[in-house]
């Protein structure tokens, strides 16, 4: 079954994944419209067919993160030793050296706590009534996440890369992902304003998943930017400052307006993790590269550890109000 869920995925053409990722968003208000008039048991197992379409397409092997884990694997890569990013496949050659957006390895275990969390999620919302009430507002939203997250791993694949438009698909999907889990967020807060029963603490692994989806927008571009052999240098450290501010805005601006400490916390991971790729870093194939990326990566280093402590400090600010 995995083999033919991987020959499915592989074989989405650009122009689908882009005409399905665009349908799912701009259907999203009609989908909410007819799912206000839906049941509650059905609503329930809507979402639970939601997350388990999103866990398949994840678990299908294939995609470029799981690619460059594999070639490691196999001794392909090995990061103790020069010229590392040198694979036979050549995906993550060009872009892994030139990204100056590149989180530490140690930043993806955020992935545990998120699928652990929304599979609790879903088993509550399916054996106990305590979910209840969020469940009308935040079903339409957690399906175009689901999806969005699905597409995302149709896209991120070495087909999409290099010269051309399809490289920036997948991080369209990241972004619809991200919005998507933002209305799940809105749908939390206005359920616990309207009932105070209910817990927002429940949807705390949403907060962290919008969050981390956030930042690996920004990560996704960033090295699908890098990956095309015509993006200058100067290009690429514009780019990858601009995102470093852009997170940090994110970070801020969110966790205020939403109260959302917990998203501000993700933020300051993603930085920090981002920050200490920049310490680790492999150097650009060209010299004349690394002269100009070398010295943007520290200043690139120093923007991410102030968003960091941006985020983290306006997180727990937003916590203790």
């Amino acid at each position: 079954q995995i083999k033919n869920n991987h020959m499915s995925l592989r074989n989405l053409s650009p122009p689908l994944v882009t005409l399905a990722g665009v349908a799912t968003m701009a259907g999203l208000p009609a989908v909410d419209a007819i799912l206000s008039t839906t049941s509650l048991a059905a609503l329930k197992f809507i979402n639970t067919a939601a997350f388990a379409l999103n866990v398949g397409a994840v678990s299908v092997p294939g995609r470029l993160d799981g690619q460059q884990d594999d070639e490691m694997r196999k001794g392909e890569i090995n990061p103790s030793k020069p010229n590392a990013n040198e694979t036979a496949s050549g995906v993550y050659g060009r872009n892994r050296c030139r990204t100056l957006v590149d989180p530490s390895g140690w930043a993806f275990a955020i992935w545990g706590p998120i699928y652990l969390g929304e599979t609790a999620f879903i088993a509550t919302q399916l054996l106990s009534s305590h979910a209840d009430v969020v469940i009308p507002g935040m079903t339409a939203p957690f399906i175009a996440a689901n999806l969005m997250q699905s597409l995302w791993c149709a896209s991120f694949r070495p087909s999409y890369l290099g010269d051309g438009m399809k490289k920036y698909i997948s991080a369209g999907m990241l972004a619809g992902t991200a919005y998507s889990l933002s209305l799940v967020l809105e749908a939390g807060n206005a359920a616990a304003a309207a009932n105070p029963a209910f817990h927002a603490w429940m949807l705390t692994p949403f907060v962290i998943h919008f969050g981390w989806v956030s930042a690996a927008t920004l990560v996704n571009l960033n090295g699908s930017f890098a990956s095309d052999s015509t993006s200058s240098p100067r290009a690429l450290t514009a780019l990858g400052h601009s995102s470093a501010l852009a997170a940090t805005a994110l970070g801020v601006g969110v966790t205020v307006a939403m109260s959302a400490p917990v998203y501000g916390m993700t933020l300051a991971w993603a930085l920090a993790a981002c920050a200490d790729g920049m310490k680790k870093r492999k150097a650009a194939h060209s010299e004349h590269d690394e002269k100009i990326l070398g010295a943007a990566a520290n200043v690139q280093r120093k923007l991410c550890l102030a968003g960091s402590f941006a985020c983290g400090a306006t997180a727990l600010y937003t916590a203790l109000l």
